[in-house]
């Protein structure tokens, strides 16, 4: 059995990982590169196999970098069956429709930039179109969270609660049957504990082998108290200030938790009315999609739906669908806050809002999810003085602030103590992280908790089910020998 790293290997980005036996082969995630130039063309190079001799997809959830190249592998001869959660298969029909119809827009940007040039060659084409999109959600095969699904003779699998967003899943899968059974175990992206709305992530009692991320591997997020503080501390300035505030906000995930916690001000009566402006088409249906699955809210939701309060709806709270009503939010008097995609500032109308309020002194940008390098988002997080927007250059005057207690993603504490409790792991797979924060988790998980672990490149490929005794590779030493980062000394 051979496990094969073709993507989130050493990056935050492309989710894409190969399990190989004499039965069969599955996928694990067909996810897109996001960030820099060299990153996105990642997504234009051949597969690394051929999708054609691909048996089965499992899919961990609907985030565009685990599953966004599902259309180009169906077109590339991929005909089994894609296994996710329910949840997950309604967001992926939304997320990829979009998706598209971004590849679309760039290719007629591209094509006319190739006019206007005469560069020569082929013209440019989109990676995929929104006609590639149903022929991939035919494929699409939903399971239940906790229940067993025999997907072949060869190979079992089961979705429990990763409570990363709606529909997330750590997957479980065994591999060969009888005695001759291998059971490795991929985290996805794990939430962070006491996220809004959604669960904690569910533990899992064994494993042989544990692939896990690490996009904040190397950091702790604030208190919830403290974060909770500090966000009502920001739109209360807002209001008082008669400014404006300014949220990218990933469509699913940061989007809802953002309304969530807005609902809790409002409904405590801790701020006065003030205009909310859901500014993005695709959030606006997400956010219809989460309330439709409110059995897989916690409890707090569950209890908060049980008085008759919706945890992401409220007084002020306005959707905007249209192109008209979005050019209307910036012609609109006092303070008001909008919330808008995408999330890393990368596409679409949060660059208008941007755009209209970063050279604005009293206006506030708040950052409240990862923000990949390469990304605009990430530009100003990192303290930029002039961004980019729309081929003109504009100075940053606002303030661009940062709460990490918004994350999806677990710290890490929370993904030390996740792992503690899968007990027989031979061997873990640290993926899903920045190249140092892999490998600084990598150390950590050595040091901690005793376990060989090991920061795959792209490309690598182990071997399962071997002599597991062996020695560890020189650069296995190495990386267990990098020195404790700061959150790692905090614990």
């Amino acid at each position: 059995m051979r496990i094969s790293f073709f993507g989130a290997a050493r990056t935050v980005t492309g989710s894409q990982y190969l399990l190989s036996t004499d039965r069969g082969r599955v996928l694990v995630d067909c996810g897109m590169f996001q960030g820099r130039r060299h990153m996105r063309e990642q997504n234009r190079m051949d597969f690394h196999f051929n999708p054609a001799k691909i048996d089965h997809v499992i899919l961990t959830h609907a985030h565009i970098d685990h599953c966004g190249l599902l259309p180009r592998l169906v077109a590339s001869g991929f005909r089994g069956r894609i296994t996710t959660t329910e949840p997950t298969a309604d967001l992926c029909e939304i997320l990829l429709l979009d998706s598209a119809h971004i590849q679309e827009e760039d290719a007629r940007y591209d094509l006319k930039k190739w006019k206007r040039h005469g560069r020569g060659g082929p013209p440019p084409q989109p990676l995929y179109t929104k006609a590639d999109i149903p022929p991939t959600l035919e494929l699409l095969r939903a399971a239940e969270y906790d229940e067993t699904v025999q997907i072949a003779p060869w190979l079992r699998a089961r979705f429990t609660d990763a409570g990363h967003i709606m529909g997330s899943a750590i997957v479980e899968l065994w591999l060969g049957e009888g005695a001759d059974t291998t059971k490795v175990v991929f985290s996805g992206d794990l939430g962070n504990v006491g996220q809004p709305l959604l669960r904690d992530p569910q533990p899992v009692d064994e494993a042989d082998y544990l692939v896990i991320e690490s996009t904040y591997g190397n950091r702790l997020h604030v208190p919830a108290a403290e974060h909770d503080a500090a966000f009502a501390r920001l739109v209360k300035n807002t209001i008082q200030r008669r400014a404006h505030l300014i949220i990218p906000a990933f469509s699913v995930g940061r989007t809802q938790d953002v309304l969530y916690e807005l609902n809790k001000l409002v409904e405590s009566g801790e701020i006065k009315h003030v205009p909310v402006y859901l500014d993005s088409p695709l959030a606006i249906r997400a956010t219809k999609i989460v309330r439709k699955h409110r059995d897989c809210f916690d409890a707090e939701a569950q209890a908060m739906l049980a008085v008759g309060d919706q945890p992401t709806d409220f007084p002020g709270l306005r959707f905007t669908p249209s192109v008209e009503e979005s050019k209307a939010i910036n012609r609109t008097e006092g303070p008001f806050i909008v919330i808008s995609a995408s999330g890393m500032c990368t596409a679409g109308r949060i660059r208008h809002h941007l755009r209209n309020h970063i050279g604005h002194k009293d206006d506030t940008v708040l950052l409240v999810g990862f923000q990949a390098a390469g990304t605009t988002g990430r530009y100003l997080q990192d303290g930029g003085k002039d961004v980019r927007l729309f081929k003109e250059w504009y100075p940053v005057k606002a303030d661009v602030v940062s709460l990490s207690g918004f994350s999806a993603h677990a710290d890490l504490k929370g993904l030390l103590d996740w792992a503690s409790q899968v007990k027989g792991v031979k061997g873990v797979f640290v993926t899903h992280g920045e190249e140092s924060t892999c490998l600084d988790f990598a150390a950590t998980l050595h040091r901690k908790l005793g376990l060989k672990s090991y920061a795959p490149e792209a490309g690598y490929a182990a071997e399962l089910g071997g002599d597991d005794a062996d020695d560890a590779t020189e650069e296995m030493k190495t990386i267990w020998a990098r020195p404790a980062s700061d959150a790692e000394m905090t614990l």
